[in-house]
């Protein structure tokens, strides 16, 4: 009876002991395949199924040479029949290295350990397998980043932290330094380096030694073997060498960087400190915006950097259609062409001025555009006096003329006028007749004057100049034009805080004004106004005064502002039409501006800008 019940109890035990190695062998992350002595396969686990792509209804029963690719599979029945035979272990109770044959056809690395076990009158064997894919391509990376560092041409050092000699260098410090690997392995980077002493390198890696900081990055210099001096950007980090910790050295050279900023740094100060404004656009962007300007720009426009920045350059065209030449420009940027001009350009503040252009594209190494440099400079000085040089050449030849002509006439015009005389004492009761010969004295008279103002035209203007109270001169004129102001209610009007007084010819700044003003009060009907405001303007160079004059009359044509200040231009039936014209140029000779214009609600304006002393 006991005898019974200890096999049945052992019966149980090792029926529990194979449940539960089966349970061991599913759970195996390595996959496990057994065999019979004819290569057959009597079973596998989960991992062997995922391993190769089979269920185990698939590979139960087939030989187990299915598993492997050429030549292993033909040679594997060979290889048990030999072991079998000679009893010699090629793979049994070794382990190797092979390769498997997944479902899908792809080969892989393996580990194979085979084990040998008898079952009564049979043997089995059973196979672990483990998947060496991602070992080999961790030792295929590791291998190709040590080839890699080995080749880099940066220069790599591995150094002890206590000596800070050098346990490795690679061959990019080799080439760099001009040094052996042999000298360098008796160095450190206290000998290369051109600004830290031993003492200084051990106290700038303190921070890695104790750990408590895991990286050191900064920019210093270094010498060659052959004397010269190179800029580096230096990387330190810990590391383990041989099994022992270590300091990790990654130098990058960075001379050509330093020099390159060395010249953007001069290229950018001298674009801050060039007289000319200078604008780079891009030329690859849409539209091909501004992205950098300078302070001479700024003064030039009155637009600051981040006002600019982002614009086209129909920001100097002011507000409107963009005039003619903004449009060449634009279209000279985009063709990213050469281009020289000048144009009416706009300021911030609405003032137009005279800016001499000059394009320029900037390429790349590979040979594309990428940004267009535009030299900028006011040139209205320049071109003023070119043009009062040209009207004075003309002005010159003009009253050379009629200078010559006022004189061979003057006998004529004597003569006439002396007949006229004699013919008035002959026509002395003939009081019709004595009325022709006084229109035509008066003819003469206009003839004379006519010359005489074509003469005061032509004639060069020399200023003398003092300071001159504006307000005084305008009041002494209109109080002088009461003749023509008689019979009619007409009122002057004045308003204003700031002070009038400008270094300014008197002489000729009264004849502005009383040309002006004739014209204004020609302009009235019998009840009207005559209305000066002025105030001052801050330029640059000095303080300007504007001065408005408006009348009450009709206006003024839009055909005839155009032509205003033009010699010889004249709305009223008599004159010669150089009134305006001497007026803008003693405005121009006072370095001023003077312009006309019909406001909406009716009248005329006249504005003169006057600088309160003279340039320079």
């Amino acid at each position: 009876m006991s005898r019974r019940k200890q096999s049945k109890t052992w019966s149980a035990s090792a029926f529990e002991d194979a449940a539960h190695l089966r349970d061991v062998i599913s759970s195996a992350v390595d996959g496990i395949v057994t065999i019979d002595e004819h290569g057959i396969i009597e079973a596998v686990n989960p991992a062997a199924e995922r391993l190769f792509g089979y269920t185990a209804d698939e590979l139960i029963g087939r030989n187990v040479s299915l598993l492997m690719p050429a030549p292993y599979r033909d040679a594997h029945d060979g290889y048990i029949a030999e072991y079998l035979r000679t009893g010699r272990k090629r793979i049994i109770g070794l382990g190797r290295e092979v390769q498997g044959r997944r479902r899908d056809g792809s080969i892989f690395p393996l580990y194979v350990a085979v084990s040998e076990t008898n079952l009564g009158n049979r043997r089995v064997f059973t196979g672990t397998l483990h998947d060496l894919t991602a070992l080999k391509i961790a030792e295929e990376r590791a291998t190709q980043f040590g080839r890699i560092l080995e080749e880099s041409l940066n220069e790599i050092y591995v150094f002890r932290m206590d000596t800070l000699l050098f346990l490795h260098v690679n061959r990019g410090a080799v080439r760099n330094t001009g040094y052996s690997v042999d000298d360098l392995t008796r160095m450190t980077l206290a000998d290369l380096s051109t600004e830290f002493t031993e003492a200084q390198v051990h106290e700038l890696i303190e921070p890695l030694v104790s750990g408590t900081q895991e990286t050191l990055e900064f920019e210093t210099t270094h010498r060659r073997r052959d004397g010269t001096i190179y800029h580096v950007l230096l990387r330190l980090h810990r590391t383990e060498w041989s099994g022992q910790p270590a300091l990790a050295a990654f130098v990058l050279d960075i001379s050509e960087r330093v020099q390159r900023d060395l010249e953007l740094s001069i290229t950018r100060r001298a674009i801050q400190a060039a007289n000319e404004g200078i604008v780079i656009f891009s030329a690859t962007e849409p539209g091909h915006p501004i992205l950098l300007t300078n302070p001479a720009f700024e003064t030039l426009t009155g637009y600051t950097a981040g006002e600019a920045a982002g614009r086209s350059c129909d920001l100097l065209s002011g507000p409107g259609e963009a005039p003619e030449g903004i449009a060449e420009l634009q279209q000279a940027i985009s063709e990213h062409r050469e281009y020289r001009a000048t144009i009416s350009c706009t300021r911030r503040n609405g003032d137009t001025f005279w800016n001499e252009i000059s394009l320029a594209p900037v390429r790349s190494p590979d040979g594309t555009v990428t940004h267009v440099v535009a030299v900028m400079e006011d040139v209205s000085r320049r071109r003023a006096a070119q043009e009062q040089l040209l009207q004075a050449e003309r002005l010159a030849a003009i009253g050379q003329m009629v200078t010559g002509l006022a004189h061979e006439s003057r006998n004529a015009l004597q003569r006439a006028q002396a007949c006229l005389d004699m013919l008035a004492l002959d026509l002395s009761g003939n009081p019709e007749l004595l009325e022709l010969t006084e229109k035509t004295r008066r003819a003469l008279q206009d003839l004379h004057r006519y010359y005489e103002e074509v003469r005061n035209y032509a004639a060069p203007i020399r200023l003398r100049r003092r300071p001159t109270d504006l307000r005084t001169l305008w009041r002494r004129v209109w109080r002088d034009l009461e003749p023509e102001r008689y019979g009619r209610d007409l009122q002057l009007t004045e308003q204003g805080s700031e002070s009038t007084v400008c270094q300014v010819d008197e002489y000729r700044m009264e004849q502005v004004f009383r040309n002006i003003l004739e014209n204004a009060v020609a302009a009235c009907s019998a009840q009207g106004c005559i209305h000066i405001s002025w105030k001052l303007r801050h330029q640059p160079d000095c303080p300007h005064l504007e001065v408005l004059i408006r009348d009450s009359g009709e206006g003024i044509r839009p055909d005839a502002l155009q032509k205003l200040f033009e010699p010889f231009f004249t709305t009223k039936q008599k004159g010669t039409g150089l009134g305006l014209a001497i007026v803008r140029r003693i405005i121009d000779a006072h370095g001023g501006t003077i312009s006309a214009a019909t406001p909406p609600d009716g009248g005329a304006e006249i504005r003169i800008v006057l600088p309160q002393r003279p340039a320079g």
